[in-house]
């Protein structure tokens, strides 16, 4: 019995513990869910403050892009398991004009998680930064804690003393970045920097450090070291920071890319077999130096070796296939722009399955009939500029052979089926045949054809690349009319088709492109009117960066790598790549037949840069509102049939640096203002009417008359001065004075013949107009015959005053 009163109780106990454990976890669970919850909710609404902060007052691309509670899936933006914020990648995407970004660094300190942030290309100057979060980032320096990638993210140091301070604080965290920052502290700043013990990659380029100016420890003592960058900082006499290197047996990265390195500043530990110590190097760059003579075979030891960058130096002989061969690792492979000669074999390649990336480019190889299977994961293959012959091996997937001197056809398997290739670059050949058909290019975004001596029409089959973005198929023979599908291509963003035989009107579709950034028609035979609708390209209304997200496929560690496009603005034919490319828009219609007027609606294209009209049949007058295109910089209008003058308004386009009117009828005065000054006068030859700065024609009155009316205008215009006009009262006033009482005083019988007339005068008055006379006045000197002579018209006095006077009888 009381056994089974100890079961009992024992099993109530037991149902207790597990209520009270069920609630406490229960509460537990949600103090966590809901904490998380504000986490959450604090992440996106600090994700927003940055946002606004980023483009303030004018807003930012991310205002359409950034919608919506779910943030993790925002550009830019990585978060974790718990949709915490890990990674925020916003590269070049504050507007230009708006000058130096100086950023709340608090906004930081909502981001627990967060592990890289990455905001180069926004002219940060420095972050506003209270002190208690110093501990979290400093003056804009971006501290990445895990290094889970050797990518070191972009900084501003401004502050010595501040840096000093807070490099104490953050002594755990294990990635700086100092880059651009043109530092030039003194020594306890310096010293700073070499307590930092368990830093793991440390980014110093472009700073312009040297031997003189960095203490001896700040290598030395940072033996655990992964990742060091030391680009654009002319290391070519500081013999003492190379030699440090070599005693950074962890190195992983070694980034010494534009420093002027010949083979004599180079340490003989790095180069002479020395360079083999360094067993854990997996990224190595030279890219840009002077550097001559053969590659080192010791580079053939490297077996770790993943991505090597030797483009832009002096090395020189035959291609140096051996070499990599024993390196299996390798997947980045760029000896672009030196000497290099002979037959380019790849059977020494064979073993290297990882080869993603391969620039041979600007040398002077000769091309190998055999290519075999090799490169299974090739996604860049670059082999332009060299001397190439004969036919495109049908072996070959991704690739760059522009000016070469390759003939045939483009072999099926680079434009069917071909998933993974993303930009194909075979401008500069012979192939003279019609554009190919291309299907199941999935990921292709850059189509580069210029001058391949391509005939016939566009093929239509081009609609099968959902994300093209650059179409460059200029120079070539191409005819019929321009296709009126592009505008079911969401992506174009560069077309080029200039230097062809296309006719017939251009398109109205085009105006449907909305992300169109660059558009080249000239040099065609196209007739009719320039569409009205062109301003209905959004690009070219608002200012927008142009985002190439299909290139990304090329790996972190490809950071030399750039888009290449070129474009003919400002009468030049100029390569642009980079953010040049991102934000140039234009429209070139020159050398064509196009008629009638230039429509006033492309005054709207407030975002366009460049704007070529010329050599066309266009009449009427320039738009007034031209001058509300704010960004245009080149505008090019010469040899038409335009006519009236030149808006003066169009002074206010401030950006403006080429501008160009010549041989046409235009007339008038020159507007001779603001970078209007700047203009010579070939800008606005073969205009007879016009006149003024800079031409050597004066501007006349537009209602010039004749001398003779211009003499007696100016004899009218003495005459209604002020000083003529007293002056004629005053000779009047005399004249008629002396004309009245000069008779008065000389003849006797004329004074009395007018005293009759007045006296009659006066008679009359008073019959006529009884209340006319009422008081005479006699004071004073009134003589006694005038008392006398009034006396006989009393009658018609009223009041008579003889004061003051001598009167006798």
């Amino acid at each position: 019995m009381e056994f089974t009163k100890l079961v009992q109780k024992w099993q109530l106990y037991s149902a207790h513990r597990a209520l009270l454990s069920c609630i406490f976890w229960l509460i537990l669970w949600h103090l966590f869910t809901s904490s998380n919850g504000a986490t959450k909710e604090e992440e996106r609404v600090a994700l927003l403050q940055l946002r606004d902060s980023l483009n303030r007052p004018n807003g930012s691309e991310l205002v359409n892009e950034w919608v919506g509670n779910d943030y993790c899936n925002w550009y830019g933006i990585r978060c974790d398991r718990n949709l915490l914020v890990l990674q925020i990648y916003l590269p070049s995407r504050r507007q230009l004009g708006l000058g130096t970004w100086y950023p709340n660094a608090t906004l930081l300190s909502h981001f627990e998680n967060l592990e890289s942030l990455y905001l180069p290309g926004n002219r940060i100057g420095s972050w506003i930064m209270p002190e208690d979060t110093v501990s979290t980032v400093f003056e804009g320096a971006i501290l990445v804690k895990h290094l889970s990638q050797p990518c070191i993210y972009t900084s501003f140091i401004r502050s010595e003393l501040g840096m000093y301070y807070q490099l104490y604080q953050v002594r755990t965290w294990n990635v700086l970045s100092i880059f651009s920052s043109n530092i030039s502290y003194t020594l306890p700043a310096w010293l700073a920097l070499c307590e930092l013990k368990n830093l793991r990659a440390l980014d110093l380029n472009n700073n312009s450090i040297n031997d003189e100016n960095i203490p001896p420890c700040l290598l030395r003592n940072l033996s655990s070291l992964e990742a060091l960058y030391l680009s654009q900082n002319h290391l070519t006499n500081s013999p003492r920071i190379l030699a440090a290197l070599c005693g950074l047996r962890n190195l992983k990265v070694l980034n010494l890319r534009d420093n002027f390195l010949d083979e004599s500043s180079i340490p003989s530990c790095l180069f002479n077999n020395g360079i083999c110590r360094l067993q854990k190097l997996k990224t190595l760059s030279l890219y840009r130096n002077l550097i001559q003579g053969e590659i080192d075979p010791c580079l053939s030891k490297m077996t770790s070796l993943v991505n090597l960058v030797l483009s832009f130096n002096h090395f020189q002989g035959n291609f140096p296939s051996f070499i990599f061969s024993n390196l299996t690792s390798l997947e980045t492979l760029f000896i672009s722009d030196n000497e290099f000669d002979g037959t380019l074999s790849f059977a020494t390649f064979a073993n290297l399955s990882n080869l993603l990336q391969i620039d041979l480019s600007n040398n002077d190889l000769m091309l190998s009939s055999t290519i075999g299977n090799s490169f299974p994961e090739l996604r860049y293959l670059n082999t332009s500029s060299n001397a190439f012959k004969g036919e495109i091996p049908s072996s070959y997937g991704n690739l760059t052979m522009s000016n070469n001197f390759l003939q045939g056809k483009i072999p099926i398997n680079l434009r069917q089926n071909h998933t993974s290739l993303a930009q194909l670059i075979l401008s500069g050949n012979n192939f003279h045949e019609t554009i190919p058909s291309f299907s199941n290019m999935s990921n292709l975004a850059g189509l580069h054809l210029r001058n391949v001596g391509f005939g016939g029409s566009i093929t239509r089959s081009l609609v099968n690349l959902p994300v093209l973005e650059v179409l460059d198929i200029s120079w070539n023979n191409l005819s019929v009319s321009i296709p009126d599908w592009f505008h079911t291509m969401p992506n174009l963003a560069i077309i080029l088709l200039s230097r062809n035989q296309f006719h017939g009107t251009i398109p109205i579709s085009l105006c449907q492109i909305q992300k169109l950034h660059f558009l080249d028609l000239s040099a065609n035979s196209l007739s009719g009117f320039i569409p009205t609708c062109l301003n209905n390209i959004t690009s070219w209304k608002k200012e927008s960066a142009l985002h190439l997200p299909y290139f990304t496929w090329i790996s972190v560690s490809f950071a030399d790598y750039r888009v290449k496009v070129p474009l003919t603005t400002k009468g030049n034919s100029l390569v642009y790549e980079g953010t040049p490319l991102y934000f140039m828009t234009g429209l070139d219609l020159s050398m064509n037949q196009l008629t009638g007027e230039i429509p006033s609606q492309l005054g709207e294209l407030g975002a366009l840069h460049s704007l070529n009209l010329s050599f066309n049949i266009l009449t009427g007058h320039i738009p007034k509102s031209f001058s509300i295109m704010e960004k245009l910089e080149s505008l090019d209008l010469s040899h038409n049939n335009l006519v009236g003058s030149i808006p003066p308004e169009i002074v206010q386009l401030h950006f403006i640096s080429t501008f160009n009117v010549s041989f046409n009828n235009l007339s008038g005065s020159i507007p001779f203002e603001n970078n209007f000054r700047t203009f010579d006068e070939s800008s606005y030859r073969g205009n007879k009417g016009l006149c003024g700065l800079p031409l050597d024609t004066a501007c006349t009155s537009p209602n010039k008359k004749p001398p003779q009316q211009d003499e007696e205008e100016e004899r009218a215009g003495i005459a209604e001065s002020n000083f003529f006009f007293f002056s004629c009262i005053a000779v009047s006033y005399v004249v008629g004075f002396w004309v009245v009482i000069l008779p008065l005083v000389v003849s006797k019988n004329w004074r009395r013949k007018h005293y009759a007339a007045v006296d009659s005068c006066i008679y009359i008055c008073c019959n006529k107009f009884p209340g006319f006379l009422t008081l005479q006045d006699a004071t004073s000197h009134t003589s006694e015959k005038r008392i006398l002579y009034m006396a006989r018209y009393s009658d018609c006095l009223q009041e008579v005053d003889a004061s003051h006077q001598i009167l006798i009888g």
